[in-house]
């Protein structure tokens, strides 16, 4: 008798752990997953990353523009874009919260010279079936040199109201939810005569005309 009881034991302790293996395997399936044009933004709480399906807009991989990064498609700077991105500027904003990012919310209109803030944003990307995940200052380029440090800067009425559609501007942006604070807010005339610095796709490491990006958003942690 006491011999059956330590083999039932024994088969309850294998099923179990055959049983968390097989959950252990779906979550790093899950976890692999990529988003789609269909379904273009993924908000993976375990892992803490937001996962956003973006296509190259090619013209602004050799023509460098003075800040759009990457653009929601239906958004009315989607053209301007290096990037155009699939996934809603809004539901990008909800998906950083979702993985606890924090917003700045510290700019608007007025806030000319101000730098944003929020959390910091670590921003990688991967091109399907390249199996690299590349940084940020690897897809693109800043003729002025700089690095890249992204922050969460919020500002979801804003976004609302403009529907630009930005996602990830490459300078202090009031109306972005994601921004560059290596280069402060400037206004829209300064602009375009005395950038901050001008930006470009990589052709190096991007591939071409509306082929699939993702871009992986992480929330960076204080070291």
């Amino acid at each position: 008798m006491k011999k059956g009881k330590r083999m039932f034991g024994v088969l309850l302790a294998v099923s179990a752990l055959v049983f968390l293996g097989g959950i252990a395997v779906e979550r790093s399936s899950a976890a692999e997953e990529l988003p789609t044009r269909e379904n273009p933004i993924l908000v993976d709480t375990v892992g803490k990353r937001v996962l956003v399906y973006t296509e190259v807009n090619e013209m602004n991989v050799h023509q460098p523009n003075v800040h759009w990064g990457v653009v929601f498609m239906e958004g009315k700077f989607q053209d301007r874009a290096i990037l155009k991105s699939w996934a809603n500027h809004l539901a990008f904003h909800d998906g950083i919260t979702k993985i606890g990012g924090k917003p700045g919310n510290n700019l608007t209109k007025e806030t000319i010279g101000k730098h944003v803030e929020g959390d910091e944003l670590e921003v990688t990307a991967l091109v399907p079936g390249s199996g690299k995940e590349l940084k940020l200052g690897e897809i693109f380029v800043d003729l002025a040199g700089k690095d890249f440090k992204i922050k969460f800067g919020g500002n979801r009425p804003a976004a609302e109201a403009q529907k630009t559609g930005c996602i990830t501007c490459l300078e202090s942006c009031w109306i972005a939810v994601s921004s560059n604070a290596s280069y402060p807010q400037t206004g829209s005339i300064k602009r375009f005569i005395n950038p901050n610095s001008k930006f470009k796709g990589n052709p190096a490491n991007l591939p071409g005309e509306g082929k699939p990006v993702v871009l992986v958003y992480r929330v960076k942690t204080q070291s």
